[in-house]
């Protein structure tokens, strides 16, 4: 009978054994799930980062757009507005000629 105690008792530690594996399985099991959770909040976070960046990107290029559009308009006013003081100095030396003969 000594030899059947021997046996429950591997078996008793064979059953141990097994729980414990069972355990850490599960408990490795949960780890892997949660960083796997983590993996894909990252990997969302990243892929959001990355819309927001292209939009920025294109809403910076409409700007510089506009704002190439901009120095254009100043340099088409810029020379309109020297044309006109160029007419007027050139008016302003007729008249002043004039007033020298008058003189």
């Amino acid at each position: 009978m000594a030899h059947t105690g021997d046996v429950n008792v591997e078996v008793g530690e064979t059953q141990r054994e097994t729980r414990a594996t069972k355990v850490k399985r599960a408990s490795s099991r949960d780890r892997m799930s949660t960083l796997e959770d983590k993996v894909e909040r990252l990997e969302d976070g990243a892929r959001d980062a990355v819309e927001k960046l292209d939009v920025v990107d294109g809403r910076l290029d409409e700007l510089e757009a506009k704002g190439d559009e901009l120095k254009d308009d100043v340099n088409i006013a810029i020379n309109k507005a020297m044309e006109e003081v160029d007419k007027k100095g050139d008016a302003f030396q007729v008249a002043l000629a004039s007033l020298r003969e008058e003189l």
